[in-house]
Formats: C-alpha cells, structure tokens, sequence
C-alpha cells in the first residue's frame, strides 16, 4: 500500500504541518526535506522512482515532470469534492496544466529595503535603475528565485535587466537576508513576506509591488495508487482549518476560497503577479541544465 505522504511546504509552516498530521494520520508514512537540495533533489527526479502517494512542493521541477507523467497512468486525479482553485488565482491564469496537480497555497514574493536605501523602490523594475545601489539580496541557487528573478527580469526590463543581474546577491538564506538588510549590508532584496515584515525599529521595511506581488504556487499530486490516507491528507490541506495556518503561520497566501489572506496581501488588494505556467516551468528546465550542486 502507497502511503508515503511527501510535504516540502515552505519552512516555517512545515514542522507544524508535519506534526498535525502525523496525529492526525498516523496511517500516513510521511517524509519531509529539511534542506533545499533535498528539495529540488526530489522535484528534478520526481518519477523516476516509486511516487510518493501524496507529493507536495514550491519546486517547479515536479510540474514540469508531472506533466510529461500524466499521460501514462501514473498519477490519479484528485477527489472532485475537493475545493475549486479560488478566484483571485484562478483568475490570473493560475489553473494547473495539469488535472492531476492542485495548488495548495501561493508563496509571495515581495520586496523589502534597509532603512538607508533613499531610492525609489515601489516596484520590480526600479530595481533595474542604473543607479540602483548593490547588493540586492534572493535566496540562493538551490532555490528557484534566482532563476526566476533572471527569466522574469529579462522579460519585464530586457537588456536593463543586467543592472539589477550584475548586482544580485544570491549567497544567503532568508533569515540571513533578513539580518543583512537590517544591518544595511543589502540595500533591498527579493524575500517572502514572513521575513520582510519582521524588521524592528525601522532597520527595514516591506514593500509590496504595484505589479503584484510575485505568485509561487505550492502544488500537490496524487500517485494512481495512492492509498485513501494520502488523499484525506490532501483534503486536510485544502481544509479551511489548515488553510488558515497558511495564513497565520505562514504568511502565505490560502487557495480556497472564503478564508482571508494575511495582513499586506488584504490590504493590497490580493494584487499578485503571475507569470503564466511556460515561464515557471523553463525556469524549471533552467535551474536543471545549470545543475545548482
């Protein structure tokens, strides 16, 4: 019976996600990356072994893989009483390619800046001023943001792009960003809003893009013999209790409708910023051919 229940939700949401649903259910045998490598380590390979009954992860490898998986059998569709894709995401085009995959939640990505940064910065683009100063912080290379930040930007400001690529600095963690925001080490940075909201005494402030706020879905997939377990963990994912977890744990915004979004995503007018699933998935097949380890 296939009941490996595989969960890469982002960290600080994973441990308690982890934990509830071992509790929950205890039928479930369920594995969880603790490191980004693991991460895209399972996405990049996601098929080429056994598929865990139920996989969930922000790696746009797995989408990219599943979709080539689906035409042959290998994964079941989930359960059609589940809830529908809310209309906020559904309307920026964000429906999977596939019908096998569900979002789960949508990760944004904001801006932030140090106290001492005096130029302007209330959108993606102005990072790409010629006078913008350096270092901008992004995760690092074992995560997807930093390709997405070079396919995105050479989309949205062309050769203009290169002042902001020449000066991206993509060597620290999140909480690390954070701390060198605060210290006025990086100027600004691309970062997700638990970290971008948690400056102190005005060493550093959050700002969300007049664009939008960039949309990085957290999808899920059910193997075709997935074992009943792995489907109600599905369902208690898309649960409105969980879904509110999303939210107040982690800051992330809910996929099911009727469940407020966090503070900043309200008061912004769920102005998100989704660049269609061809971008999301050649940055899948990008941060592949790089081979980031």
């Amino acid at each position: 019976m296939n009941n490996r229940v595989y969960l890469a939700l982002p960290p600080n949401i994973m441990r308690r996600a982890r934990e509830i649903v071992s509790v929950r259910f205890p039928e479930a045998d369920i594995g969880a990356p603790d490191s980004h490598p693991e991460m895209f380590a399972f996405a990049s390979g996601f098929g080429e072994k056994a598929i865990p009954a139920l996989s969930v992860t922000a790696y746009p490898q797995m989408v990219l893989r599943a979709s080539a998986l689906a035409g042959e059998g290998r994964l079941a569709s989930p359960d059609a009483g589940l809830p529908p894709l809310r209309e906020e995401l559904a309307a920026l085009g964000m429906a999977p390619p596939v019908g096998a995959l569900r979002i789960v939640s949508v990760v944004p990505g904001v801006l932030a800046a140090a106290a001492s940064l005096t130029h302007r910065l209330e959108d993606w683009i102005d990072l790409c001023a010629p006078d913008f100063p350096g270092p901008v912080g992004c995760p690092p290379a074992d995560t997807p943001m930093p390709y997405l930040v070079e396919t995105l930007f050479g989309k949205l400001a062309g050769e203009e792009a290169q002042n902001l690529l020449k000066k991206l600095d993509a060597r620290s963690n999140p909480i690390d960003i954070n701390k060198r925001i605060a210290s006025g080490e990086l100027k600004a940075a691309l970062i997700i809003p638990a970290f971008a909201r948690t400056f102190r005494e005005g060493v550093g402030r959050m700002a969300w893009p007049k664009s939008g706020a960039l949309a990085i879905p957290v999808v899920a997939c059910l193997a075709a013999d997935a074992a009943p377990v792995a489907r109600a963990v599905l369902a208690w994912l898309l649960s409105d209790e969980f879904q509110r977890v999303i939210v107040s744990d982690g800051v992330i915004a809910p996929a099911v409708s009727g469940i407020p979004g966090f503070e900043e995503l309200e008061e912004n007018g769920w102005n998100l910023f989704w660049p269609g699933w061809d971008l999301f998935l050649s940055v899948a097949e990008t941060m592949c051919t790089v081979n980031v380890y």
